[in-house]
């Protein structure tokens, strides 16, 4: 790989962090906008039950006929018999009316209580959201410094360990083109002992020719 693959390919690499970095900064953007508010108008609970006519009720229920004496009060008995039963359906509707308003009575005071506990409590876990959010959106927002501080320490050690990889490499590529000169001197050095010897064996052959030779014509 040549200085120039190099370049394009860290280049690419600065390219597709910014491109991270920019989206990483959005969607920090879009969470501190979405962090939840307390309403300055949060629900009330609802007023208590009005219980202003629950004690005339309680004592007013009841018919009771005044009791009467001579002739009047012989009228009243003979009145009274006729309407007695009226007296009495009325009387048992007003006990019903006033055990049903009692009953309820209980039934509205517990449930307010129960609503007033319950937005109590519901706003004070929404204000423990909120306080939760802030913190991790400051937690978020210090991510980018440390990480940008870790890049920062990184390619320093990628440098020097860069530096040194080019050191290691420079080295081996000396010692290789050494290695290289001193094959190629061998090579040759080889040939030239091979067309020696070759050219030795040809000289032996042609003196053995002659020694053969000379030998038949005596």
């Amino acid at each position: 790989m040549d200085g120039s693959d190099k370049r394009d390919d860290l280049q690419l690499l600065k390219a597709e962090r910014d491109a991270a970095h920019h989206q990483y900064n959005d969607a920090l953007t879009r969470l501190d906008r979405a962090i939840q508010h307390v309403p300055e108008n949060f629900p009330h609970p609802p007023p208590p039950p009005d219980d202003h006519q629950v004690t005339p009720l309680n004592t007013l229920w009841k018919i009771d006929v005044p009791a009467r004496h001579g002739w009047r009060g012989r009228v009243a008995s003979i009145v009274l018999r006729v309407v007695r039963p009226l007296f009495e359906q009325q009387q048992a509707f007003n006990s019903a009316l006033v055990d049903h308003v009692n009953r309820n009575l209980v039934v509205d005071r517990q449930t307010r209580e129960a609503i007033e506990t319950t937005l109590v409590v519901l706003r004070d876990q929404l204000i423990e959201l909120v306080a939760f959010q802030s913190l991790l959106v400051m937690f978020l927002q210090q991510i980018t410094p440390y990480v940008d501080t870790r890049d920062r320490d990184v390619a320093g050690l990628l440098r020097g360990l860069s530096g040194s990889i080019n050191a290691v490499a420079d080295e081996l590529m000396k010692r290789s083109e050494a290695m290289l000169a001193r094959d190629r001197r061998y090579e040759m050095r080889m040939a030239g002992l091979e067309a020696a010897l070759s050219a030795l064996q040809q000289q032996t052959q042609a003196l053995k020719q002659l020694v053969d030779a000379a030998a038949q014509r005596s």
